[in-house]
């Protein structure tokens, strides 16, 4: 993991050395084309310590887990929520397809399962091209122990090669919502007495099915 996180740091650290260094042989203060490659300069800055500062939190979020608050959580009535929040983002139309009924209680800390779900719904919206009309849907099942929550999306569905590192940490910013964050999803379920999984078909989409235990 310590190269991985070393390697994903050089990654925008190149870029901006060579931006300063470039910066400075052009400096020419009379130039009327300075200020708009300063502002090129400073906006490409920006994106790259934006990216250093992402890879720092998510490390050390990854290595310093909050301890869990364990409570009784209801998690139709999150996804409820969660479909609720998330209506409008932009590409995407979110729906809740529930094949059971409320409540359906868990014992969980109820922050850390939000992020499970805000994170498995940015990554559905992320995998999703430009040019269709992204379609998720959320929804939830009981078992005779469990409840079932889904994540489903219309997007460019995970490839083979990936499908053994998928919950692994990985910094690699090519698969954007494939790395650290799924990584932490599944010790948050884990954490929780549950299981994660996922179903996926290139080009067509990917469900994930989030398993929690029923609170007795």
């Amino acid at each position: 993991m310590a190269k991985q996180v070393a390697h994903e740091i050089k990654n925008p650290l190149t870029p901006m050395k060579l931006s300063v260094q470039q910066l400075q042989r052009t400096y020419k203060p009379n130039d009327p084309q300075w200020e708009a490659q300063l502002k090129r300069f400073t906006i490409s800055l920006i994106e790259q310590i934006d990216t250093l500062s992402r890879i720092a939190g998510e490390f050390a979020t990854f290595a310093r887990m909050p301890k869990t608050q364990a409570e009784k959580v209801n998690l139709y009535e999150m996804l409820v929520n969660m479909q609720q929040l998330h209506a409008n983002d932009t590409g995407a139309i979110i729906t809740f397809k529930p094949d059971t009924v409320p409540p359906c209680m868990i014992i969980a800390d109820k922050e850390q399962i939000l992020r499970v779900f805000n994170n498995l719904i940015k990554n559905a919206i992320q995998a999703i091209p430009d040019d269709i009309e992204g379609v998720i849907v959320l929804g939830i099942q009981r078992t005779q122990t469990s409840f079932i929550a889904t994540v489903s999306d219309n997007g460019n569905g995970i490839p083979e090669e990936l499908h053994d590192k998928i919950f692994t940490p990985n910094f690699t910013t090519k698969t954007s919502g494939m790395g650290l964050g799924l990584a932490i999803v599944k010790s948050i379920v884990d954490s929780s007495g549950g299981t994660i999984r996922f179903e996926t078909t290139e080009g067509e989409g990917s469900i994930f099915y989030v398993e929690l235990p029923i609170a007795m």
